[in-house]
């Protein structure tokens, strides 16, 4: 079986493409692991990104409306995005949740990669302060027998060699009128997952 739908996730560019300046968010690293599924978790713990998803140079430090996340793990069930945002898709989708995210620093944000102390601000830190949360879903379809969506957003879920593997999706018409809102460093985009 398998499920076709569109895929929502954000991107660390511009519309064009062209401009990779923005800040990029990872979960906390060290001896913690991270949550499986975000309904699971009291809090998401994250950190700024010191380095960019696409390689080198680090990350940029504008803030766009939805923030990449770095090494991703196999659960990608929704996306980093300002309070004011999420509130707004919640008010208008269904099947939208909230969760809260608990800072921590990133030690490099002290300590350049040789070791020594930091003089300067990093230049990948945001450049103005920010209300994030995560924005997911925890209404989940199996994609190797998917029942229909029963809400706007769903998550896709496939279990195979790597373990379980997910995407955050919408409905078609509900990609549409994402598409219409017009965000930045967003990409819709339609989707067959293989069960």
């Amino acid at each position: 079986m398998s499920i076709t739908a569109y895929k929502v996730e954000a991107v660390g560019h511009d519309r064009t493409g062209e401009d990779y300046g923005y800040v990029n968010i990872m979960y906390r690293y060290g001896n913690k692991q991270s949550c499986l599924r975000p309904d699971q978790c009291e809090k998401i713990e994250v950190m700024w990104a010191d380095e960019s998803v696409y390689g080198p140079p680090a990350p940029g430090s504008k803030v766009g409306d939805f923030i990449q996340t770095w090494l991703m793990g196999s659960w990608d069930c929704g996306v980093f995005t300002h309070r004011e945002i999420a509130q707004r898709l919640m008010d208008t989708f269904t099947g939208l949740k909230i969760k809260e995210l608990a800072w921590f620093e990133n030690p490099r944000e002290k300590t350049l990669k040789n070791g020594k102390p930091r003089t300067r601000r990093a230049k990948w830190l945001p450049d103005r302060e920010v209300d994030l949360v995560y924005l997911y879903s925890d209404r989940y379809l199996d994609a190797r027998n998917p029942s229909p969506s029963e809400t706007d957003f769903f998550t896709v879920t496939r279990m195979d060699a790597w373990g379980v593997s997910t995407w955050f999706m919408c409905t078609p018409e509900a990609a549409g009128k994402l598409i219409a809102m017009d965000y930045d460093n967003l990409a819709v985009k339609e989707t067959t997952i293989v069960g």
